[in-house]
C-alpha cells in the first residue's frame, strides 16, 4: 500500500494549517489612544519580527510585521478628521520623524465597522486612510513614498461588531511597518 498522503489529505492539512495560523496566532495590534506616547508608538513600530518554528506543521513562518492601531475619529459618513484626533495623529507624525523611524515605510490601513455595505465601507476606509496620509504629509513633511494606503473596510474586525464599543474599536487606522 502506498504510504504517500492523498491529494485531499494534503489539501485538508494545508487548509487546517492556514486557518490555525491566521486565527490562533493572530495578534491584536497595540491600540493607540490619547494616553499613548510618541515613545510607545516608536517602540511598537520597531519591534523585531520573531520567527516561529512550525516544523512539526510543515515549516517556519514569520509573525506579522510591527503595527499599531490608532483610533482616529472622523465626522459621520466622512473622511474629515475630527479635532479631537489630531493630538494622536501629531504623536504619529513626531514618531515618524524620529531618528528610529525616519527611513521607514508604512502602510496606513483603513478599517470600518460593519455598518453599511461592504463596498461602501471599503471606499470609506480608503478615503479615511488617505485623509490620515494627507494630514501627515502636510503637517510633518512626510513623503508620498513613505506612506502607502490600503483599505480593508469591515473585513478585519478586532472586536465584535455586535456592541457599540466593539464597532468603535473596529473603526480604526493601522500603521504597519513594511520596510
Amino acid at each position: 500500500m502506498d504510504k504517500k498522503p492523498s491529494f485531499f489529505k494534503k489539501l485538508g492539512f494545508s487548509l487546517i494549517l492556514l486557518c490555525f495560523h491566521s486565527t490562533a496566532w493572530a495578534d491584536k495590534p497595540l491600540i493607540a489612544d490619547s494616553e499613548t506616547s510618541v515613545t510607545d508608538i516608536i517602540q511598537a513600530l520597531q519591534k523585531e519580527q520573531k520567527m516561529r518554528d512550525y516544523r512539526d506543521l510543515g515549516g517556519i513562518a514569520e509573525d506579522e510585521p510591527p503595527k499599531i492601531a490608532a483610533l482616529i475619529h472622523f465626522k459621520v459618513d466622512s473622511a474629515t478628521i475630527l479635532e479631537e484626533s489630531k493630538p494622536l495623529l501629531n504623536k504619529f507624525g513626531q514618531a515618524l520623524q524620529s531618528d528610529k523611524l525616519a527611513h521607514s515605510t508604512l502602510m496606513i490601513a483603513g478599517h470600518t465597522d460593519n455598518t453599511g455595505t461592504n463596498i461602501y465601507n471599503l471606499a470609506l476606509s480608503y478615503r479615511r486612510a488617505e485623509s490620515v496620509k494627507n494630514y501627515l504629509k502636510e503637517q510633518y513633511g512626510l513623503t508620498e513614498q513613505r506612506l502607502i494606503i490600503r483599505a480593508y473596510g469591515e473585513e478585519e474586525p478586532i472586536e465584535s461588531n455586535e456592541t457599540t464599543q466593539g464597532r468603535a474599536i473596529n473603526r480604526r487606522v493601522e500603521f504597519i511597518r513594511i520596510d
